[in-house]
């Protein structure tokens, strides 16, 4: 067994560089169990299906599988992960364009979840209708907690675009949502809660 298993936690870091270096296979596996959830939540975000989106982060698995000598540790695993979610979104979304499907009905148990579920759909919805790289931009920001500096590196714009293209799609949101803007994240923030 590989010596990052002895210490304990390991970092994203760590475990890519084991896989890297030695071909640890546990290695691979436990680091992209550790970001399965949020890359097919960021892929669905940006696609809003999940066949898409469950298509997109196989191929994303896929490259880090096979790009991985290509890390160079300049910036957190993460934010690498983000350029590959963001980058197959694209490429999946340019070749196909199925219609979103609505989440699965899920009977709520309490009014709070009721609104939470509808607030939920209204923000999907209204995802849909701004224009898709403010929409980018503010899923990884609003939804992911991205940097700006991420959220560039991810998207390959500089970061004055992506401040431009958050402030853009937020507007946008709360007019199509018919919400005051006075706290452009308020609506967003309550979702993830």
């Amino acid at each position: 067994m590989s010596e990052h298993h002895d210490l304990g936690d390991p970092t994203d870091e760590d475990l890519i560089r084991a896989f890297i270096e030695t071909g640890d296979q546990d290695a691979i596996t436990d680091l992209l169990k550790r970001h399965e959830s949020r890359v097919y939540g960021l892929a669905y975000r940006l696609l809003g299906n999940r066949p898409d989106a469950q298509d997109a982060t196989q191929e994303v698995f896929i490259s880090v599988v096979r790009k991985a000598k290509t890390f160079r540790f300049r910036s957190a695993f993460s934010t690498w992960l983000y350029r590959l979610t963001v980058n197959a979104s694209h490429d999946l979304r340019r070749k196909t364009s199925r219609a979103p499907i609505p989440s699965e009905d899920v009977s709520p148990e309490s009014p709070d979840e009721v609104t939470s579920s509808l607030d939920r759909m209204a923000i999907d919805e209204a995802l849909r209708h701004i224009p898709y790289d403010q929409m980018e931009a503010v899923v990884l920001r609003d939804l992911f907690g991205a940097t700006y500096d991420e959220i560039a590196e991810a998207t390959g714009v500089p970061i004055g675009t992506v401040k431009s293209r958050i402030a853009r799609g937020r507007l946008q949101l709360f007019e199509l949502l018919g919400e005051p803007t006075d706290d452009p994240t308020r609506l967003i923030k309550r979702e993830n809660q």
